[in-house]
């Protein structure tokens, strides 16, 4: 609920139609016209291991070039590094989502990165000039206990995400009508129970968000759009 409440402050500050009527959220828009950040597409890693990150500071960060040569990045405070990889109609679900988690590491995490928890005025240690966000932290956002400050971050920023992409204000009411609209008229889904109605709808909302069906699956689960058996029968 938090997030959900940071994500309507920042939209109903930004982009507060996207509050209105289910739409895509623009998170270019958000993250380089409303908020100093400063997107930019590079080979980060050479397996892809690393989806994005974000400098806090000005600094200077190994990478790959064009053609996979080691390189040097020289990012100002507020850059976002997506990687290549994300690059293609077909990403396009998972990048908007690392460049959400990116913004909401910039959003939530810039002060905690300072040596006195007061923005921009950020530590010169390495380890605290940037967060970088490996393939199995975006998208997880399943609650689970956390270990360390780097593991709260992470499951953080990935709320953030699906908070401003999915806004409850518009998610919600769309995504019971998909419910209803593949068949299941009491407008949510029980899990494993009417398998292709919860494809379907999942589907038409992940279409309509342009997110992925997994994040917005985890989405519909936390919204009490998913129930499991016990909560149905409950409440039948």
């Amino acid at each position: 609920r938090n997030f959900d409440e940071i994500a309507t402050l920042v939209l109903t500050e930004y982009m507060p139609k996207a509050l209105e009527w289910p739409q895509p959220v623009n998170i270019d828009h958000l993250a380089t016209e409303c908020l100093p950040l400063d997107i930019r597409h590079e080979h980060i890693s050479i397996n892809g291991s690393i989806l994005g990150m974000i400098a806090f500071s000005e600094m200077e960060i190994p990478g790959l070039g064009i053609l996979y040569r080691p390189t040097t990045f020289h990012l100002q405070e507020g850059t976002v590094l997506i990687d290549s990889s994300l690059s293609g109609r077909e990403n396009r679900p998972r990048e908007r989502f690392t460049k959400a988690h990116e913004t909401g590491h910039w959003i939530c995490h810039r002060s905690y990165h300072s040596a006195d928890n007061r923005q921009y005025e950020f530590r010169k240690t390495e380890s605290n000039r940037f967060v970088a966000c490996r393939t199995d932290n975006i998208e997880r956002y399943k609650y689970k206990r956390q270990k360390t400050d780097g593991d709260w971050e992470e499951w953080q920023a990935d709320h953030f995400a699906a908070a401003i992409l999915m806004p409850v204000q518009t998610f919600v009411p769309y995504a019971k009508q998909a419910i209803r609209s593949a068949g299941v008229s009491r407008g949510y889904l029980v899990s494993g129970q009417n398998r292709a109605q919860a494809n379907e709808a999942i589907e038409e909302v992940a279409e309509r968000f342009i997110v992925s069906k997994r994040a917005t699956q985890i989405r519909m689960q936390q919204l009490g759009l998913i129930v499991d058996d016990s909560y149905a029968v409950a409440y039948r």
